[in-house]
């Protein structure tokens, strides 16, 4: 095991996920799991999420994950080792609507690593990129015999594209979706052109806000993710960036 590994320290990360910074979304991924499914992790980060999601699935379930960024790949793919999760399969790379490879922006003042590490183009920051692998997922999963029944995504601002890759996936095994999604990381595009691609396939939406899950109607992008001029949350507790979407069939 290596020394800057710290069991102590990941299952501190995936207890504060789960009771303190994104309870309600962590309580919706345990109540619309089921153990034996086949579940996707898209943007691992630090694996705060992975935990509960390969939990949720059961040891006859199955997690495909996914994180870019080379140095949180190597830390979770050691708690996935150390842990012994049999049950996920995990893969360094990013997603996207074609496969081969992208430039992934790291910002220079969040270090080496960074939860705002992105594919889209962010004129005028400072910071690093790296060439990393790109996955398409209905091309990756072409050859499974199990349906996806769940996705959680988080990749600052790469949603569309992503959605774009899996569109057999998202038409034919109907799997329910959480993932972050968020105006300041969209550049030319809005979250509601990602809303309404995912409704064009047959999904109506929600998001979270304040704990609660509420309809996507009642979101008001103006108030909900309110920033400053320099692209900073106005509002962290009132910010709502996570929203589920259900297939209507």
């Amino acid at each position: 095991m290596s020394k800057k590994f710290s069991k102590l320290r990941f299952l501190y990360r995936a207890y504060k996920y789960r009771y303190i910074e994104d309870s309600a979304e962590l309580k919706y991924i345990e109540d619309n799991i089921t153990p034996g499914q086949l579940v996707l992790d898209i943007g691992t980060h630090k694996g705060g999420y992975l935990y509960w999601i390969q939990k949720a699935t059961g040891k006859n379930g199955r997690v495909v994950a996914f994180e870019p960024q080379p140095i949180l790949y190597d830390y979770v793919k050691e708690a996935i080792d150390v842990f012994d999760y049999k049950n996920v399969e995990f893969y360094h790379g990013g997603l996207s609507s074609q496969q081969g490879t992208l430039d992934l922006f790291i910002p220079k003042a969040e270090g080496l690593t960074s939860p705002g590490a992105t594919f889209e183009k962010r004129e005028g920051r400072k910071g690093h990129f790296i060439k990393v692998p790109i996955y398409q997922l209905d091309e990756l999963l072409a050859e499974r015999r199990q349906p996806v029944s769940f996705i959680k995504m988080d990749v600052e601002g790469h949603e569309l594209e992503v959605f774009k890759g899996a569109d057999n996936i998202l038409k034919k095994d109907r799997p329910k979706l959480i993932f972050e999604c968020e105006n300041r990381h969209l550049n030319s595009r809005s979250v509601t052109d990602v809303f309404e691609y995912v409704q064009g396939l047959g999904y109506r939406g929600f998001f979270f806000k304040n704990g609660k899950k509420l309809p996507i109607d009642s979101f008001n992008s103006a108030e909900d993710q309110l920033v400053d001029g320099n692209l900073q949350i106005v509002n962290k507790k009132g910010y709502c960036n996570n929203f589920v979407f259900e297939p209507t069939a």
